[in-house]
């Protein structure tokens, strides 16, 4: 059984800044090569064993950077004519073909929100607007019940029907998608197949915080993931968890918020009230070996909150970090699926 103390060393809260640190050897390194740059809003970096002697590092980066500008064109609500804009702007009733890469995100994302019972909504961009986290800065002032209650009246995944065979979505009422608590994710494990394709199988590579690690380490080892408290007074580093072969997602209430009349207002809308997250949940991580799938439990069980997250993450097995505000403090919740995953460390 592990430790309540074991549990409380492990974090105090995860946060996206995620680092991969090596443990120093006796045994000579092999030669890993980095590179990096930006993304969907925020930085991508690679971390990776050449395959030969022969590795074109500039063909590698040119391939990463198409297939990063492909899933932008895709699915960023940023691009005016990106396909998801242009999904979302169909009218109703109309079959939409869309690409094979929006297929499998939507199909994940609508799997989610049916999990979740609509606290995950790949609808909710009425109320990201309405609340200021689209493209346009936020207002200074809250929105009225009124505007919440319109808002919410455009957002309901039931009136998406999807064919995930034929690539076809019907819209049975008007919606707005928004993939930006998956894309990241799917991102991920794009770039990790591209790797792969190509020979690399020791690897980390990390969109925003979000990250897969494959193989091992220059040490020969697995990869070890440091992560740090939100917290001002804590360590800045709070523990590590050594992976391979695996993802990472990390979802939070104080990565993006604005404050109005001295109350935080989070980037994380629960589409069931249309009001931005106010519970004891601070953050959720995910381990899973789908990034995509991570990134979007990670959002999906954050809007839950504890118990109903815990829940549905013991019925799914699904490895799971909840930290909580508590009259202790911040304290930690693991599913007994990361819990098994850290104490066989």
């Amino acid at each position: 059984m592990i430790s309540v103390a074991n549990i409380q060393r492990l974090t105090l809260a995860l946060s996206l800044l995620v680092w991969a640190f090596f443990l120093s050897g006796c045994e000579p390194k092999p030669t890993f090569e980095k590179m990096g740059g930006r993304t969907m809003g925020t930085s991508w970096s690679l971390s990776y064993l050449p395959p030969n002697s022969d590795h074109n590092a500039s063909a590698l980066r040119a391939a990463i950077e198409a297939e990063l500008l492909d899933i932008n064109q895709s699915m960023s609500t940023y691009i005016a004519d990106s396909e998801i804009n242009l999904v979302s702007s169909a009218p109703a009733n109309e079959p939409i073909k869309v690409s094979s890469g929006f297929a499998y995100v939507l199909d994940q994302a609508l799997t989610l929100s049916r999990l979740s019972g609509g606290a995950y909504d790949v609808t909710v961009e009425p109320l990201i607007l309405l609340w200021g986290f689209g493209p346009e800065f936020k207002k200074d002032d809250l929105p009225s019940e009124a505007e919440v209650e319109a808002a919410r009246a455009q957002v309901g995944y039931e009136a998406l029907e999807f064919d995930l065979a034929s690539r076809t979505l019907v819209k049975t009422s008007p919606r707005a998608l928004d993939f930006s608590s998956i894309a990241k994710g799917f991102g991920v494990d794009r770039l990790a197949n591209l790797l792969l394709s190509r020979g690399i199988d020791n690897f980390m590579v990390e969109i925003g915080g979000e990250l897969k690690v494959q193989g091992l380490n220059p040490q020969g080892q697995p990869w070890r993931i440091a992560v740090r408290s939100p917290q001002s007074d804590a360590p800045e580093v709070a523990t590590t968890i050594a992976l391979t072969d695996m993802g990472v997602a990390t979802s939070g209430d104080y990565f993006n918020f604005f404050r109005v009349g001295g109350q935080n207002y989070s980037h994380l809308i629960d589409p069931t009230t249309g009001w931005p997250i106010q519970h004891e949940v601070v953050s959720v991580t995910v381990v899973d070996p789908s990034v995509t799938r991570a990134d979007g439990l990670a959002t999906s069980l954050l809007v839950l909150g504890k118990d109903e997250a815990l829940a549905l993450a013991e019925e799914n097995q699904w490895a799971v970090l909840l930290l909580a505000r508590t009259e202790a403090g911040i304290e930690s919740f693991p599913s007994s699926a990361f819990a098994r995953m850290y104490q066989s460390q």
